[in-house]
């Protein structure tokens, strides 16, 4: 019994790997570029301040996805 618990647990990882890479897409890649380079423009725009990254991550991230709803 506990084997064949184990066995599904592991045909559900795999299952789930399957479709977290068939999600990765030439257009998620295309996003995430643009997010990086628009975070990296806020990071200039205050004078190249370090320790701010996660906030101009998130902060380019929200103003590229608005851009995208907004096509």
């Amino acid at each position: 019994m506990k084997q064949e618990l184990l066995k599904k647990k592991h045909r559900d990882v795999e299952e789930s790997d399957a479709n977290l890479s068939s999600q990765e897409t030439p257009e998620g890649d295309d996003r995430q570029a643009c997010i990086a380079h628009r975070a990296y423009e806020l990071y200039e725009q205050e004078d190249c301040c370090h320790g701010h990254d996660f906030d101009h991550w998130l902060q380019a991230e929200r103003e590229v996805l608005k851009v995208e709803t907004e096509k």
